[in-house]
């Protein structure tokens, strides 16, 4: 099964961030591109985000959104307009990414972005003591 190519958009340099420190955890990973909205108007935006997924290389791709709404978002809606087969999720967290970098070879998107959601479900909680 090819790999899974992970694209992950962000706010400032979040999405840097967030493969630097998986990267550290997971090891090395290749397939990954890093959008930023820094210095970019929506419709700049919208044109960088549709020239990488564009650049897929017919690898299957689920996006990565920081945030469930803002201009990056509204971006990645925008692509799945005319991209129905688009993967993407809005509200991610390092377990999220950690995840899809070691199950990415082993399931097709449409069977990993429902484990994926899933997973950053079940990192958010209150920690308490026994």
């Amino acid at each position: 099964m090819p790999i899974i190519k992970g694209i992950i958009v962000g706010h400032g340099n979040f999405s840097e961030v967030m493969l630097k420190t998986a990267e550290q955890i997971v090891g090395k990973q290749d397939y990954v591109e890093l959008v930023s909205n820094t210095r970019m108007s929506c419709a700049l935006l919208n044109e960088e985000l549709k020239k990488v997924v564009e650049n897929t290389n017919k690898h299957e791709t689920i996006v990565f959104v920081d945030l469930p709404g803002g201009s990056c978002t509204i971006s990645c809606y925008n692509l799945l307009k005319n991209r129905e087969d688009l993967n993407v999720i809005c509200g991610i967290n390092l377990p999220v990414l950690i995840e899809f970098f070691m199950l990415r070879e082993k399931y097709p998107a449409e069977q990993l972005v429902p484990i994926l959601v899933k997973k950053g479900k079940e990192s958010i909680f209150k920690l308490e003591k026994k």
